[in-house]
């Protein structure tokens, strides 16, 4: 009888144990693919004016203008324009290479400013660009038309 009895409380303790063990179904979360685009798709997309979407995590300006000759402008929030270099696209990487003056700028002030970067490029459409701020950094750089 004893054997019996703590056999049960045992097996009752282990049935507690596995309730535990994993969180109920109801709180499972379950996370969305991001949306991705294909090279065509951001090279047909890509050139245009673009502005900062709330939701974005960080940015170069609150406008930027990718222009069709290869031109890359940064449009500060008084309306100033900034030249910030030329783009072109490797696969679905933003090559951007900013302005020798910029370059000599930046070093001359001893800041250290890279001749080029790339700028992954994650989706684009006719009204969203989402881009990564670096290959090695985190977060999304949003913007609307």
């Amino acid at each position: 009888m004893k054997t019996v009895f703590t056999s049960c409380v045992l097996s009752l303790a282990i049935l507690t144990a596995c309730r535990y063990a994993e969180p109920p179904v109801h709180s499972r979360k379950l996370e969305v693919p991001e949306r991705r685009s294909t090279e065509a798709e951001i090279r047909l997309h890509i050139v245009g004016e673009w502005t900062v979407a709330d939701d974005s995590n960080g940015c170069w300006y609150p406008k930027i203008i990718i222009a069709e000759d290869g031109t890359l402008t940064g449009v500060s929030t008084n309306g100033t324009r900034d030249l910030i270099g030329k783009w072109e696209m490797s696969h679905t990487l933003l090559r951007v290479t900013p302005t020798p003056a910029s370059v000599k700028a930046a070093r001359a002030s001893g800041f250290f400013m890279n001749d080029w970067d790339y700028y992954p490029v994650v989706y684009a459409d006719d009204h969203e660009l989402v881009m990564a701020p670096g290959i090695s950094m985190a977060g999304r750089w949003r913007y609307k038309r």
